[in-house]
């Protein structure tokens, strides 16, 4: 049934008032006279959660970062001969961390259960805990256990970072945030390499890739303490926005996207996402992309090194790209966001990036060389966030979103363990960056083709329900199936 406004629903867990989504008929739309906010309203309340909550999400993002990746300067430090590594011990290390990562992808559905507050700050503790013996470890027995508990509680928080964000933005607005928050990456990379640059050359007692660990792994502990005191259970409990604006920034979310019971997950919705072909798409495009992403950040350094650099100065040219990149992703995110398209920026991404590992395995200058690590982080760096984005943005549920998001994560990770396995051919690496040009090469195929798709989806919506009112407050339908007033983002 219909009523005039749309009923002021909770969409987080940690609620004092019972969720009222059972008052309206399933797979209705509730239509209104247009939001009860004015534009400048909205603006302030915008404002206000990306000043208040963007940069301790991102800082955290960097410590997820610099506690995933440290492995890879630590190496070219002198972990593996400090403890009597051999190559395919340091590759296995790597393996390992990406297949507890992929099992652990899961953990990310429990902020429908469990104060995100709470969740965020325990994981974020101890993973940082976990990395920080890395730095004490003396056998690869030791090293293995920090690893595998690094792994497993990080899969619950950066990828748990997208969830929180379709519970906080607007559809329209999630492709600049969350480019914000994944590409901070670059930043963690960029100081990574510049720190590791500065350790190495510490004169102390202490083995300088040991201090990589024990420097590096310090700010998690700051990030969780943070999370704990700042970040909000939901967008109608900011801490920082007042009673008016609270009930804005719900309402902002709802008009996005949908109305909903507070807690829990619906199998229905849970076995449509499973059924829907856009699902696997986009899951497929994150295979190929991760492969790149993820292996790009441990062995850059290492391609840098034995272009003809030593270990040192390596380490402080790996910074530059990253800086360089971070700033072109979120300008791209936000005219994504703003013309509401990621197929065709994502393909020209990942089209210049694969480029990019061309010309660095086989171009005969270093110089030349050394440039295209520049158009390759870029690349890579911009359309990753974007595939989050349009997997994120284009269920019309919070199970549906869920579902897809977790098979999204999987198959990331499973791209992962594909990249950190190919770097073993030193000094040109033909094989893999040869395998990392060609999946970005998969990845502009499927986006394109994917684009066409989608376009042809919403079409066949608009000529059986006509055009999408804008006005419309979709309560999602009882069986799982889309909206009629549900439209996907290209």
């Amino acid at each position: 049934m219909s009523v005039e406004t749309p009923v002021p629903l909770q969409v987080f867990p940690a609620v004092d008032t019972k969720p009222e989504a059972e008052e309206l008929e399933l797979g209705t739309k509730v239509a209104d006279d247009g939001p009860s906010y004015t534009p400048e309203e909205e603006r302030r309340v915008r404002v206000k959660q990306d000043i208040f909550m963007l940069p301790i999400l991102c800082f955290m993002n960097i410590c997820a970062f610099l506690d995933k990746a440290n492995i890879g300067n630590a190496n070219t430090a002198g972990m593996s001969k400090d403890l009597g590594f051999s190559t395919s011990q340091y590759n296995a290390l790597l393996t390992i961390f990406y297949v507890v990562y992929t099992a652990f992808q899961w953990e990310m559905v429990l902020l429908r259960y469990i104060n995100p507050r709470y969740f965020l700050t325990g994981v974020v503790f101890l993973w940082g805990l976990a990395s920080t013996l890395q730095g004490i470890t003396v056998n690869y027995g030791g090293m293995v256990a920090c690893r595998v508990v690094v792994a497993a509680l990080e899969s619950g928080g950066g990828p748990a970072i997208a969830f929180y964000f379709t519970m906080l933005y607007p559809r329209k607005e999630f492709g600049l945030r969350w480019a914000i928050f994944q590409a901070s990456s670059c930043i963690a990379n960029a100081f990574a390499g510049a720190a590791a640059y500065g350790l190495v050359q510490a004169n102390t007692s202490i083995a300088p890739w040991r201090l990589v660990y024990l420097v590096e792994s310090t700010p998690t502990f700051l990030a969780a303490v943070l999370i704990f005191f700042m970040v909000p259970s939901g967008p109608d409990q900011c801490w920082f926005l007042n009673d008016r604006e609270k009930q804005i920034a719900l309402e902002r979310v709802q008009r996005s996207q949908s109305l909903e019971a507070a807690t829990g997950y619906n199998m229905k919705h849970v076995k449509a996402a499973f059924m829907e072909p856009w699902t696997y798409w986009i899951a497929l495009i994150h295979f190929f992309g991760g492969a790149a992403f993820n292996s790009l950040s441990v062995f850059l350094t290492a391609i840098i090194r034995d272009m003809g650099y030593t270990s040192v100065n390596a380490q402080g040219l790996s910074a530059p790209p990253y800086i360089v990149a971070y700033i072109f992703a979120c300008t791209v995110a936000y005219l994504s966001d703003r013309w509401s398209v990621r197929g065709w920026f994502i393909a020209g991404a990942e089209l210049i990036g694969g480029i990019g590992y061309l010309v660095i395995s086989y171009a005969e200058s270093t110089g030349v060389r050394y440039f295209a690590t520049y158009i390759t982080v870029i690349g890579v760096y911009v359309g990753q966030p974007l595939m989050f984005s349009w997997c994120a943005t284009n269920a019309d549920s919070h199970s549906k979103r869920a579902a897809s998001l977790v098979l999204f994560l999987v198959t990331g990770q499973l791209g992962s363990i594909l990249g950190s396995n190919i770097y073993n051919d030193p000094p040109r690496y033909h094989k893999g960056n040869s395998v990392c040009a060609g999946g970005l090469f998969a990845v502009v195929a499927l986006c394109i083709s994917g684009t066409f798709y989608l376009k042809m989806r919403n079409r066949a919506k608009d000529r059986k329900y006509g055009p999408a009112d804008p006005n419309a407050v979709i309560v999602p339908t009882e069986d799982g199936s889309d909206h009629p007033a549900w439209r996907f983002v290209i």
